[in-house]
């Protein structure tokens, strides 16, 4: 059973937004992240993003605030998207296991 509920996570994350705001030097992780992806990686974002394809070539400072916050939720859910995977999937994984 967690102890942790929607509005305790709400709070942490504005406190977060707080400090992160008295650090003149912070650095902005989903802006680097979207900004140096290739473009297969950032065409994935932005699909799960729901942007156009016209997202593909601007860089996270182009976005409107609203799309930022899109490439965010998108970033975080492929972020528990690869929590979940294994660490390496073999070639022979292509082969059916019938005795699965």
């Amino acid at each position: 059973m967690s102890l942790v509920n929607e509005e305790h996570i709400q709070i942490g994350k504005k406190h977060l937004s707080k400090i992160k705001e008295m650090f003149d030097f912070r650095k902005n992780v989903a802006q680097e992240t979207f900004d140096t992806q290739p473009l297969h990686m950032r065409r994935t974002i932005c699909f799960h993003a729901g942007l156009s394809r016209r997202h593909l070539e601007m860089k996270f400072a182009e976005l409107t605030p609203t799309e930022r916050h899109q490439v965010v939720a998108a970033l975080n859910s492929l972020l528990g998207l690869t929590e979940s995977l294994p660490k390496f999937i073999s070639d022979d994984d292509c082969k059916i296991n019938i005795k699965h």
